[in-house]
C-alpha cells in the first residue's frame, strides 16, 4: 500500500491500543500514559529504523535524551483506561506530511493507583513507525497496536522503582472457578518482622494486582538507620480473606521457596483454596467505587476515600473527575423476595446549591469550599438522570458454547432506557458462532459473569449544563500576562450522585445509596505564554540583550502545579524555581495559577550568561483530574 498522501488540509489520526505484559498470561493497559510522536532525528537512518522489529528499537531514555527530543515533538495524547489512544497530526503546508515518526511513551502522567513510584517521569521509545495511512475525504487513518513483552515492561517498572504482583485466585477443585471479591494480602519474610507489601481485591475473574516499592520491603524496626534488603527483592507469601474470614493462610516459610524467594519486579502467581464462604454477588445490591475511590469511606484506605469537600484521595491529592467516569458495584439480576422479578438500576445526579456562592449560579462553590452544605438539597425534584456513555469495560460477559469453544464469551454493554434504568436479566446479546453467523443469547444467572462495572458517568454532559466562562481573549497570545477577572474564572462545581435499584415488575424501590459529594470538571485551562521582546516581531532574534521578560497567564480551578523553564539543546538553562512556579500542596483550594502582569522587574529573566544558541521558553502544568496529562506551551527564540 502506498503510504504517501497528499497532506494539504488533511488530518492524520493514529489510533490503537498500548499495553504491557507482567508475564505471559497477565497484562495491563498503559492507562493514563502519554503517547508521544517525534519527527526522526536528522542523522537517523529512518528507513532502517522503520523496518526494524520493535524488540530491537525499545529504549529507556535518560532525562537528557528526552529534553533533546523536545523540539522534534509532533503530537501527544493520553492513553485511555483500556489502553486505547487516538492522536491527531495536522497536515498541510508546514505540517505533517505522512512520513515516519518515532513512537515514545511517557509514564509521568499515569495515575499509579497503587503507591506513587519513586521515579515517575520515565519515558521509553518503542519504535520508528511508517504508518500505512488509509485516506478518506478529509482524514487519513492508521492503526498501531503494541503490547510490551514482560522483559521490557518489567524493565520499565524497574526504572519507575515499582514492583508488581499479578495473580489469580480460584478454587482448587476442578473446574477451577474464580473467587470474586476476596482480599489478597502479600507479605515479605524478614529477619525481624514481616513486611506488608500491599493488598488487592479480586475481580470477577479472580484476578488481582498489587503494586509496591522498595520502601515496603527493605524497612526494619530500625529503619532508616538499618535496612536489611539493600539488594535483591522480597520473599513473598500470601494471606487471603473473604467476608472478613481467612480462606487461605500461607506460612511465612513459603516465601523462602523457589519462585517466591528474592523475586524480581514482576511476580505472577496462581493461588487456590476450597475454603470458600457461601456468598454470591447476587446477594444484595451495592455501589462500592467511583473509579478507584470508595463510595463509603474505609479507615484502612484513606488514600482511596472521598473528602467531605467532594475531592477524591488524600487532601494533598484532591482529585476531580472529568470525561467518562467508571462506577463499580453490583445489582443482582433478580429480586430475592420475588425470584421471578428482574431488578433494574439507575443513577441520578443533583448539583449542590450555594447561597451566596459567587454569582448565585446553581452549583457554584465558594473559593474555599466548606466541608458541609449550608442546607440540604431540595427534594427529589432536583435529581436528574445521570447521563451514561458506553465505556471500554462491559458490565459482564455471557459464557456460551460457540460450536468449538465451550467457554466462549461475549461482552454485555448496556445503556440506560428512557427512564435511566439498566435491566441486566434477560438482556439480549448477539454472540458469534465459530462456523459463522451468530446466536441471540439472554443474560441469566446460569451464563452471566459480572465485571463489577455498573456503567460510565458522562460527566461532560453534566458539566455542559453551564455555559463556559472561557474568555475570548484567551486565544490570543498577545494577551499573555493578563489576569482573569472573577467573572471570567470557571467556578468549582460539586454534585451528589444516587444509585437506585427497583423491582422491574412492580417498580418498587428496593435500595438507594448516595455519594454525598463529588467534584466534576471538564473546563480547559486558560494558558498563554509570550516573550515581551518578541511581541512586535516573533521572528526577531534576541540581540544584545541581557534580559528578557516572560509574559504568562495560567488559570484553572483545579490546578496541581505549574512552572516556567528555559531550555536549549543541552537541557535546562533556567529552572523553576527561581523561574515562576506554584503548587497545590499545602492544600489551598484557591490556588489556580498566576499571571505575570505587564513587563516589569518581576518577570525579567537574566540571560546575560546564556551562550549564543536556540532556546525555548516553556510553561508546563498539571491539573488535579484523576487521569490527566501534563500540558504545556512553548515560545522559541534565538540569542545572537
Amino acid at each position: 500500500m502506498d503510504t504517501s498522501v497528499n497532506s494539504d488540509a488533511l488530518k492524520f489520526e493514529l489510533m490503537g491500543r498500548l499495553c504491557g505484559y507482567f508475564c505471559d498470561d497477565c497484562q495491563t493497559p498503559l492507562a493514563g500514559a502519554t503517547i508521544r510522536l517525534y519527527s526522526p532525528a536528522p542523522q537517523a537512518n529512518t528507513a532502517a529504523l522503520a523496518a526494524a522489529n520493535p524488540k530491537e528499537t525499545f529504549d529507556i531514555l535518560s532525562d537528557e535524551e528526552v529534553a533533546a527530543k523536545q523540539p522534534r515533538l509532533l503530537a501527544e495524547a493520553l492513553v485511555a483506561d483500556d489502553g486505547a489512544y487516538r492522536i491527531t497530526l495536522v497536515g498541510g503546508k508546514g505540517g505533517y506530511q505522512g512520513g515516519a515518526f518515532e513512537v515514545d511513551v511517557y509514564c509521568g502522567t499515569m495515575p499509579f493507583k497503587g503507591p506513587r513510584p519513586p521515579r515517575p517521569n520515565v519515558q521509553f521509545s518503542i519504535t520508528t513507525l511508517q504508518p500505512m495511512w488509509r485516506r478518506g475525504e478529509r482524514t487519513a487513518q492508521a492503526v498501531f497496536d503494541h503490547c510490551l513483552s514482560s522483559r521490557y515492561w518489567c524493565a520499565v517498572l524497574a526504572q519507575l522503582g515499582l514492583w508488581v504482583i499479578c495473580g489469580r485466585l480460584t478454587t482448587c477443585a476442578k473446574p477451577q472457578l474464580p473467587i470474586h471479591g476476596a482480599t489478597v494480602k502479600a507479605f515479605d519474610v524478614d529477619w525481624l518482622q514481616d513486611d506488608a507489601l500491599g493488598s488487592a481485591t479480586t475481580d470477577a475473574s479472580g484476578r488481582f494486582v498489587i503494586y509496591y516499592t522498595r520502601d515496603d520491603f527493605d524497612r526494619t524496626i530500625f529503619s532508616p538507620t538499618i535496612n536489611l534488603e539493600w539488594t535483591g527483592g522480597p520473599d513473598v507469601y500470601f494471606r487471603v480473606e473473604a467476608s472478613g474470614a481467612p480462606i487461605l493462610v500461607e506460612p511465612s516459610s513459603k516465601g523462602r521457596t523457589p519462585g517466591r524467594e528474592n523475586v524480581g519486579h514482576c511476580l505472577c502467581v496462581k493461588l487456590c483454596t476450597d475454603d470458600v464462604p457461601n456468598t454470591s454477588p447476587e446477594a444484595e445490591p451495592h455501589w462500592t467505587r467511583v473509579e478507584a475511590f470508595n463510595v463509603h469511606a474505609s479507615a484502612a484506605d484513606p488514600a482511596l476515600n472521598f473528602l467531605p469537600e467532594g475531592y477524591a484521595g488524600l487532601p494533598s491529592q484532591s482529585f476531580v473527575f472529568g470525561g467518562g467516569v467508571a462506577l463499580f458495584g453490583n445489582c443482582p439480576l433478580f429480586n430475592a423476595a420475588a425470584p421471578s422479578n428482574p431488578l433494574k438500576y439507575r443513577f441520578l445526579v443533583a448539583e449542590w446549591q450555594w447561597p451566596g456562592g459567587g454569582d448565585g449560579t446553581a452549583g457554584v462553590m465558594p473559593s474555599v469550599p466548606p466541608a458541609a452544605p449550608p442546607s440540604p438539597l431540595a427534594p427529589n425534584a432536583t435529581w436528574k438522570l445521570l447521563p451514561m456513555v458506553t465505556g471500554a469495560l462491559p458490565q459482564g460477559d455471557i459464557y456460551y458454547n460457540d460450536g468449538v469453544n465451550p467457554l466462549a464469551s461475549v461482552a454485555v454493554r448496556l445503556l440506560p432506557d428512557v427512564q435511566g434504568f439498566i435491566t441486566l436479566a434477560g438482556a439480549g446479546v448477539n454472540a458469534p458462532m465459530s462456523g459463522g453467523g451468530s446466536v441471540l443469547l439472554n443474560v441469566s444467572t446460569a451464563n452471566f459473569l459480572r465485571s463489577g462495572l455498573l456503567g460510565y458517568m458522562d460527566s461532560t454532559t453534566i458539566t455542559a449544563a453551564h455555559a463556559s466562562r472561557y474568555p475570548a481573549w484567551a486565544n490570543d497570545k498577545l494577551q499573555a500576562g493578563r489576569a482573569l477577572t472573577p467573572a471570567e474564572q470557571e467556578p468549582i462545581r460539586r454534585y451528589r450522585v444516587m444509585f437506585e435499584v427497583r423491582d422491574a415488575v412492580t417498580d418498587a424501590t428496593l435500595f438507594v445509596d448516595t455519594l454525598d459529594s463529588i467534584v466534576l470538571d471538564n473546563t480547559p485551562s486558560v494558558a498563554l505564554l509570550n516573550i515581551a521582546e518578541l511581541m512586535a516581531n516573533a521572528c526577531n532574534p534576541i540581540m544584545g540583550l541581557t534580559e528578557i521578560h516572560a509574559l504568562y497567564t495560567l488559570d484553572h480551578p483545579h490546578l496541581r502545579n505549574f512552572g516556567l523553564t528555559i531550555h536549549n539543546n543541552n537541557g535546562t538553562v533556567h529552572s523553576a524555581p527561581p523561574m515562576p512556579n506554584g503548587a497545590f500542596p499545602p492544600v489551598d483550594y484557591a490556588f489556580r495559577g498566576a499571571a505575570s502582569g505587564a513587563t516589569g522587574p518581576a518577570n525579567a529573566v537574566d540571560i546575560s550568561a546564556d551562550p549564543v544558541c536556540a532556546y525555548s521558553l516553556n510553561m508546563g502544568w498539571i491539573t488535579r483530574h484523576y487521569v490527566t496529562g501534563s500540558q504545556s506551551r512553548q515560545v522559541l527564540y534565538c540569542k545572537d
